[in-house]
Order: C-alpha cells, then sequence, then structure tokens
C-alpha cells in the first residue's frame, strides 16, 4: 500500500484551491476524491436564509404594488445571497432580522440589506434582489440561520405569514476532481488526485478540506474504538531492494516460528540446526533442485558469538519443569508414606 507523501498547493485565493495528493495505490485517487467532494459539498456548516417575509405576502405566487418582479422570482433571487458570520464574539445570533427600504433606488441589491444585517458580511452585495418604482416602500423580513448541506421547503416548519425557502446551507460551491497516472515509479503505477475547490468566500478552500478530512476521520475512527489503528508493513514498494527484503524477512520469521524458535536464547544455545522450508528462493532454483530439496531439511551453521555456558543460564522447557514436578510430588508422596508405616509399627510395638 503506497501511502501519500505530499499534499502541494497549485493555486490558492478565498474562493478558489487547486491542490495535488500524490502517490497514491491505483484505484484510491477516485475513492480518496469521491469521498472528499461528497463530505465537501454535503456536510459542511454555512449560513443561508431559511425564509421570508415581504409586505405582507402570503404566499410565493402573490404580487407587490410597485415591484416588477413576484414573490417567486424575488425568492429565487434571495437563495444566493452568501454570508459569513463577522466574528466569533456574537453567540446568540437573532434568528430573524427586518429591513426597512426607503430609498428612492429602481433596483435593491444585496447590499442594500447590510445596514440591518449588522453580524453578518455579504459576500455577494453586487446581486439584484428586484427591481421597483422609485418611491415604492419596502418591508423584508429575513429568517437566517446555521445549518449543513441542502434542506428543502418540506422540511421547513411553516408558520404563519411566513414563506419557506428551500436552503442551501454548504459554503461549497463546486468540487472538480482528476485523476492522473504518476510518472517515474519503477514497478507499479500510482494515482495522482487533483482537487479543484471553489468556495462562496466565507471559508478558504485549504480549510474546507482539512474540515472535510477531519470529518471523516471521526467516522473512520469508530471502527477502531476511538483507538488509533497499529500500522502493518506495506507489502508495495516501489523500491525492488526494499520489497525483496521484506518478503525474505517475513519468510525467515515464518521459518524461525515453525521451528519453535521464540527467543535469543533459544537461538543462541544453538550452533547447528535444521530447520525446515529455509532454502533458496523458488525462482533460483532449478526444477530438479527444486523437486529433491522442496520436502528436504536444511542445515546450517550459526555462530552469533554467545557462550551461553558461563552465565548458567537455564532453557525454559515447560513439559520438562512438568516432569520434573511430578517426580518430585511422588518421592514426597512415598516419603510421607515410609514414615506413616514406621510410626504404626511403633505403636504395635510398644507393651500395653
Amino acid at each position: 500500500m503506497i501511502s501519500p507523501a505530499q499534499i502541494k498547493i497549485l493555486k490558492h485565493s478565498k474562493t478558489r484551491g487547486k491542490f495535488l495528493i500524490k502517490p497514491l495505490s491505483t484505484g484510491f485517487g477516485i475513492t480518496l476524491g469521491n469521498s472528499l467532494r461528497r463530505v465537501l459539498i454535503s456536510d459542511l456548516e454555512g449560513y443561508a436564509i431559511y425564509y421570508i417575509m415581504i409586505n405582507g405576502g402570503k404566499h410565493e405566487f402573490s404580487y407587490i404594488d410597485g415591484v416588477i418582479e413576484n414573490i417567486t422570482e424575488i425568492i429565487l433571487n434571495v437563495k444566493q445571497i452568501r454570508f459569513k458570520l463577522k466574528s466569533k464574539i456574537y453567540t446568540k445570533i437573532p434568528e430573524h432580522f427586518t429591513i426597512f427600504l426607503n430609498k428612492k433606488k429602481s433596483q435593491i441589491t444585496a447590499g442594500d440589506l447590510c445596514g440591518s444585517i449588522t453580524c453578518f458580511e455579504v459576500l455577494n452585495p453586487n446581486l439584484l434582489i428586484l427591481n421597483k418604482e422609485l418611491d415604492t416602500n419596502l418591508k423584508f423580513t429575513l429568517g437566517i440561520k446555521k445549518g449543513v448541506g441542502y434542506v428543502p421547503v418540506e422540511k421547513q416548519k411553516n408558520k404563519i405569514g411566513k414563506i419557506p425557502i428551500d436552503t442551501i446551507f454548504s459554503p461549497i460551491i463546486n468540487v472538480r476532481l482528476k485523476v492522473e497516472t504518476c510518472e517515474g515509479n519503477n514497478l507499479y503505477e500510482s494515482d495522482s488526485l487533483i482537487l479543484d475547490i471553489r468556495t462562496d468566500g466565507s471559508i478558504t478552500p485549504k480549510n474546507a478540506l482539512k474540515k472535510a478530512s477531519s470529518i471523516l476521520i471521526q467516522h473512520f475512527t469508530l471502527f477502531f474504538n476511538g483507538k488509533k489503528p497499529e500500522l502493518k508493513i506495506p507489502i508495495k514498494y516501489t523500491d525492488y531492494k526494499k520489497r525483496l527484503q521484506y518478503f525474505y524477512m517475513q519468510k525467515l520469521l515464518n521459518c524461525l516460528k515453525f521451528a519453535k524458535i521464540k527467543t535469543w536464547a533459544d537461538l543462541g544455545k544453538f550452533k547447528k540446526m535444521k530447520i525446515k522450508k529455509l532454502g533458496l528462493d523458488s525462482e533460483s532454483q532449478t526444477e530438479s533442485e527444486s523437486e529433491s530439496e522442496s520436502e528436504s531439511e536444511y542445515e546450517y551453521e550459526y555462530d552469533y558469538g554467545l557462550d551461553l555456558s558461563k552465565y548458567k543460564m537455564k532453557i525454559y522447557n515447560k513439559k520438562k519443569r512438568i516432569k520434573n514436578f511430578r517426580e518430585k510430588m511422588r518421592k514426597i508422596v512415598k516419603l510421607r508414606n515410609v514414615i506413616k508405616r514406621r510410626k504404626m509399627n511403633k505403636r504395635n510395638e510398644t507393651p500395653k
């Protein structure tokens, strides 16, 4: 398994970021790209308008005197307004904002709402909301709240006098991914993932990618009960020598396990030992050699410079210890029986 070595930022601004992630194992470019794209679009938090009231309009098909657009067209424009919280100091944000428009303007844009919405910054102030006559006065009531992803009208609580809006809370406008093949790998092909993230400006693409990654990590840690998984030795290597070294060590460990060698003391007591299935690689053997030596034992000489006799080390052997313990118990039982017999004989010999 190839782990990604680097994440390179190709392009970054407040609203757009391009990231290169490589190298990845074959197929993991699409796997990681689709997972991150889904979380970025549907699981990041943001602020948006979820209902509107304008000059007492009761439903979305009604008209307002002096306004060219009907409420349906106004709603379509209002849904595109993007908000950013000015500071984290605001712990309690009002649920709704009332806006009075007495300006003698024929066009009302999103920037005209900024004066009444003090705790939010409007990121697209040039967005057109409606066209009206110069003498027409308007009263807006907007409900703004924090949410995740997309919430349709059916899930909004419809109260009398309020016109609900299907709300897009996600600060992500679009995410594109591209998977390419890395160059310069000798044995295995690897993927490189390019993520192109566009936001509305309320969050930077870099922070959005970090939040999406943390959400995925929180979900994957459930499979390990909140503990970090143990890392195993990778199977695939781009370096051929390291790959051969890994397979040789794996084979050697299996053979030592087969010979019941668990400690250095077990290994150090042998100068010559016979181990099955520890020979040359099958690739380097000829067919005749492999047929004759496949089931044979191989004898090897080892010299580690360990003279265990001067340390008077006792090699732990479970079977021998059990056998010695049983023999000692038999001797103790025999001695007890002999002592009992002698005591009984003495009692019988004494005159009454």
